[in-house]
């Protein structure tokens, strides 16, 4: 696809006052995320004996907090 294919229009609203500041706000963007709102990572069983080993050396990541939480019971079923 050439960039002269297709249109991205992006909703943003720019205020700006007398102090010379611009306020600016992008309707649907939450200025923080939710820490429940990581996405899950996918990835193969090599990687996850990798991540398991980088955990036991003492590194913290997404992936391995994923690996190592119990589900929920809506999960299971």
């Amino acid at each position: 696809m050439r960039a002269k294919e297709f249109t991205i229009n992006v909703p943003i609203n720019i205020k700006i006052n007398g102090d010379g500041d611009p306020e600016i706000d992008m309707p649907g963007i939450d200025d923080e995320p939710e820490a429940d709102d990581a996405p899950d990572v996918m990835m193969f069983p090599q990687q996850q004996e990798l991540e398991l080993k980088k955990k036991e050396l003492g590194k913290n990541s997404i992936a391995v907090a994923q690996l190592l939480d119990e589900p929920d019971e809506d999960e299971i079923a």
